[in-house]
């Protein structure tokens, strides 16, 4: 599991990488809860920018840990901006994502590795601070084979 986690980053990276310049990419952490696992998830996002006016797409990878488990998850959002409802400094956004688990369970009848493929809403929060970064609070829940519930705090690197 441990041979998987960098070239994922790396894999994540690349394909957010513009030949000029990198595009906007944040810290991301929070918790999660999917069936009888509880754990502390952290990853990076890359902003990619609007696919279609307010329709943002933003990938991200989460590296789940807890519960003798460790899960890598790649979710590819597709958010729209609510921009009639709030105004800057301030976002707010909704959508879903189709999300790619790959597991490794470390003890129990239960260990060995899984892959699925998963579905998801999301919803959240946004904050430009006076510096350019940007902060977000975020709700997602599992639709298919994805974790009931995953709230997650993230701040912009750059």
């Amino acid at each position: 599991m441990k041979r998987t986690i960098a070239p994922l980053l790396l894999l994540l990276l690349a394909a957010t990488t513009a030949p000029a310049e990198l595009p906007p990419i944040g810290a991301r952490g929070g918790i999660t809860n999917w069936e009888d696992l509880s754990q502390f998830h952290f990853g990076l996002d890359a902003r990619l920018g609007e696919v279609v006016p307010n329709v943002e797409f933003t990938p991200n990878l989460e590296i789940g840990m807890g519960d003798d488990a460790t899960i890598i998850t790649i979710n590819g959002d597709l958010t729209y901006q609510f921009t009639e409802l709030v105004s800057s400094p301030w976002g707010l956004y909704g959508g879903g994502a189709l999300s790619l688990h790959i597991m490794d369970f470390d003890t129990g009848p239960g260990s060995g590795s899984d892959t699925d493929l998963g579905l998801n809403l999301v919803a959240g929060g946004t904050k430009v601070f006076e510096n350019g970064h940007l902060g977000l609070a975020e709700i997602r829940i599992g639709v298919l084979d994805s974790p009931d519930l995953k709230l997650t705090l993230g701040y912009s690197l750059f």
